[in-house]
């Protein structure tokens, strides 16, 4: 079963999917396609604790401190659609362990100078798409080697992993793979590690094989799938109480039964039921979007056994934000937007800071109308203006990513530095339940400490039509460009670019575009404009003033990552919005490949 695990990306059955984006009410099977990606949809897992974030019974705690009694309907309708997520993730964790643990030991007893260690981790990581990456320890917990490109957080020789277990934490689990608690890696990403044990050629423990997980894109695709079906959102958490997800990203990582936050009686008690019992329902007061006002939500959970030492509480809970009307209260163009924002910049400029945010912040000021709003964040991520959103302001945001892994205020933060310009992302919309949808904003920094923007949701955009791209593409996409890194280290780059050149080749994934670039802009290969290929890029913009090669190539230097932009499509050059997902092959060529949303 290890040794077919992608293959079947290359079957008819696979291939031949043409929908990237599931609406709601089609109510397929997501274990139909999960069979076919033992990796991709991988989990729901996450949702467990973070429901704890919006809100879902409609009932403000404005208006009452009583919870309000639950049907038995709706419990069971509830528990309904908990109950394949529950066993997806299952599924997909008893994959991701299987191919840790083949991989350890292909590698038992070969060198660590060994070319075939690099090529067992770029396998590895490329076949479980929600890796960050992949490393070797010795037995003193030391990094020996890694796929990551090092940076300041990682040494070979130097850095030490940031879970330790013994040869008799080995011995203990037997011939299972260890699942850490989640935690800061060292990559400066937060996650959970997949641990195998390694040994010499005579049988002796000689170090491990570690494999840090993101938790964010092992349960968002899977939230998103609960979200538009039925109507419910996810959130996971450890038996010890730690979110390992939420759909607010700010959530994960946080102690339900510790933090200030989530010190109400209801959800304490509610806490302590999810914790020690493996399965129930449940309900209790939080705040809604706002983060003011509170509501009374309704969870379901059962237990996830992703492998030794861990279990996961998955809930499901009714607090999802559902978008109720398609009208918007501005119709404002992108110039209209960049005016706006130049506007708030001379008023930041003409005040002083604390004047500046104040205003930014007054829901009955200027700088507010509907969906159209002016947000401040310091160069380091932290809110300073989110006028809709007041229970958010001090909180550190960097790390946030959207439901396809964009990771928001590092695009935006980006933007910023390079002068402003325009950035895309997925944002909850005030004026429509603060559901999420497509958003174009503007971005200018006030000085080299913080910066303002606002934006436009884009109603025409499929993302905000109450559609979603599938995890399975989301997968593919990742798959893809991570096979192409493989790919490059097996046979070289320039038959990867020979195999993005041919239509035919085992590399392409209907639907799917890849690509490849140089650090200069030079387009090496382009699988939808073939006749690109060997121009330089750069100084191609789109109609919102963005070279899409300096933003590809930027993303790829921060080590790569996922990115929306306008991308003329051929035979007409018109332009649609696409998602990019992009990694370096090497210092110099940079990898990628996008799906257009339409």
């Amino acid at each position: 079963m290890i040794k077919s695990f992608r293959k079947t990306r290359t079957d008819a059955p696979y291939g031949k999917r043409r929908k990237l984006f599931k609406e709601r009410g089609h109510h397929q099977n997501p274990g139909e396609k999960m069979t076919r990606h033992v990796i991709s949809g991988v989990s729901i897992i996450a949702l467990l604790l973070f429901c704890i974030c919006t809100s879902g019974c409609v009932i403000s705690a404005q208006n009452t401190t009583e919870l309000q009694p639950v049907s038995a309907e709706h419990i069971s309708e509830m528990d309904a659609a908990l109950y394949p997520l529950t066993h997806l993730i299952t599924k997909e964790m008893e994959q991701a362990c299987c191919l840790v643990w083949k991989t350890a030991r292909d590698l038992d007893g070969v060198p660590i100078d060994d070319p075939k260690v690099e090529l067992a981790l770029l396998k590895l990581r490329r076949d479980i798409p929600f890796s960050f990456e992949a490393g070797l320890f010795d037995t003193n917990n030391t990094l020996i080697a890694s796929t990551e490109d090092l940076s300041q957080t990682m040494e070979i020789g130097v850095s030490k992993a940031t879970t330790h277990y013994t040869k008799e934490d080995y011995q203990a689990a037997g011939s299972q793979c260890i699942i850490s608690g989640y935690s800061r890696l060292l990559n400066n990403e937060s996650g959970i590690v997949i641990t195998a044990p390694l040994y010499d050629a005579e049988g002796t423990f000689n170090g491990t094989l570690r494999v840090g997980i993101n938790t964010w894109a092992l349960f968002a695709g899977l939230n998103e799938y609960v979200r538009h079906i039925y109507g419910y959102t996810l959130w996971v958490a450890q038996n010890d109480g730690i979110v390992i997800y939420d759909k607010d990203s700010q959530e994960i990582g946080k102690n339900i039964f510790t933090d200030s936050l989530y010190q109400s009686d209801t959800l304490q008690n509610a806490a302590k039921i999810i914790i020690d019992s493996s399965s129930g329902n449940v309900s209790y007061l939080f705040y809604d979007s706002t983060w003011v006002d509170m509501i009374q939500i309704n969870a379901v959970w059962d237990t996830v056994y992703p492998g030794y030492g861990m279990e996961w509480r998955m809930v499901v809970t009714d607090n999802a934000e559902v978008k109720t009307t398609n009208e918007t209260k501005t119709n404002l163009t992108i110039e209209d937007l960049k005016s706006f924002v130049e506007k708030a910049y001379v008023y930041a400029q003409t005040h002083t800071k604390e004047e500046a945010l104040n205003a930014f912040n007054d829901q009955e000021g200027e700088f507010v109308n509907g969906e159209q709003y002016i947000f401040a964040y310091s160069m380091d991520g932290e809110v300073l203006a989110l006028p809709y959103q007041p229970g958010l302001i001090g909180e550190d945001r960097f790390f946030m990513e959207d439901p396809n892994g964009v990771k928001v205020l590092h695009r935006v933060i980006a933007r910023a530095k390079q002068g402003g310009g325009y950035v895309c992302y997925l944002y909850p919309n005030p004026d429509h339940d603060f559901a999420q949808e497509f958003k174009l904003s503007y971005v200018m920094p006030v000085d080299d400490t913080w910066l303002i923007g606002s934006g436009i949701y884009i109603q025409e955009n499929p993302l905000s039509q109450d559609q979603y791209i599938s995890w399975t593409e989301h997968e593919d996409l990742t798959y893809q460009v991570r096979n192409m890194q493989y790919l490059a280290k097996t046979e070289g780059i320039e038959s990867v670019i020979e195999m993005i050149k041919d239509p035919n080749s085992e590399l392409q994934i209907e639907g799917l575009y890849p690509f490849a670039v140089t650090e200069n802009g030079i387009d090496l290969a382009d699988a939808m404009n073939p006749e690109m290929a060997g121009t330089n890029q750069l100084g191609m913009i789109n109609s919102l003033g963005m070279s899409i090669a300096r933003e590809v190539i930027s993303l790829a230097q921060a080590g790569g990552g996922w990115m929306y932009c306008l991308w003329g499509i051929p035979p007409s050059n018109e332009e649609q919005y696409v998602l990019i997902y992009v990694e370096p092959a090497n210092a110099s060529v940079y990898l990628g490949s996008l799906i257009i949303l339409e």
